[in-house]
C-alpha cells in the first residue's frame, strides 16, 4: 500500500513540475495582454474532505479587487495582478532598494474540476493573504441499503 501511495505522490509531483514549467513559459494573452508572460506563480494547497474540496493560494499583497476567479468548462481558473512593492510605491520608500525578491505582476493558476464539484456551490474569501476557495461536491442521492438474504 505504502509503494502505491509513494508512486502516487510521484506522479502528482511530476505533473506539478510540468504545470509549473508551461506556466512559467508559455504566455497568457487573456491575463496580461499582448506580448507579456504571466510573472509568477502563487502557492497552492488543495485538500479534500468528506463534503468539499478547499484550496488555498499564497497571495500577499494581492487585493480583492485585483482578483478573478471563475469556472471555465471543467476548470477552476485563479487570475490576478500583484504590484511592485505590494502596493507601496516608490515614494513610499525612503531610500534606495538593496534587494527586491518578492514577485509581482500577473499570475494565473488553473485547475480541472472533479466531476463531483458543484460548479454552483463555489465560495472564496481572502484573508491574511491567503486566499481559500471552498468547492463543494453534488450531494450523492444514493440511499445505501443492506440487503438481507432469505
Amino acid at each position: 500500500m505504502k509503494g502505491k501511495r509513494e508512486t502516487i505522490r510521484n506522479l502528482i509531483s511530476i505533473q506539478e513540475r510540468v504545470n509549473k514549467l508551461f506556466e512559467d513559459v508559455l504566455v497568457d494573452i487573456e491575463a496580461t495582454g499582448p506580448g507579456q508572460a504571466v510573472s509568477w506563480s502563487p502557492r497552492v494547497d488543495i485538500y479534500e474532505t468528506e463534503d468539499e474540496f478547499v484550496v488555498n493560494a499564497e497571495l500577499p499583497g494581492v487585493i480583492e479587487k485585483n482578483l478573478d476567479i471563475k469556472v471555465e468548462g471543467n476548470a477552476l481558473v485563479i487570475k490576478g495582478y500583484r504590484p511592485h512593492l505590494h502596493g507601496l510605491s516608490s515614494e513610499d520608500i525612503e531610500g534606495k532598494h538593496h534587494m527586491v525578491e518578492c514577485t509581482s505582476g500577473t499570475f494565473k493558476r488553473s485547475f480541472l474540476l472533479p466531476e463531483s464539484v458543484d460548479s454552483g456551490k463555489i465560495t472564496a474569501i481572502l484573508k491574511d493573504g491567503i486566499l481559500k476557495i471552498v468547492l463543494a461536491k453534488k450531494s450523492s442521492d444514493i440511499v445505501k441499503k443492506n440487503i438481507r438474504i432469505d
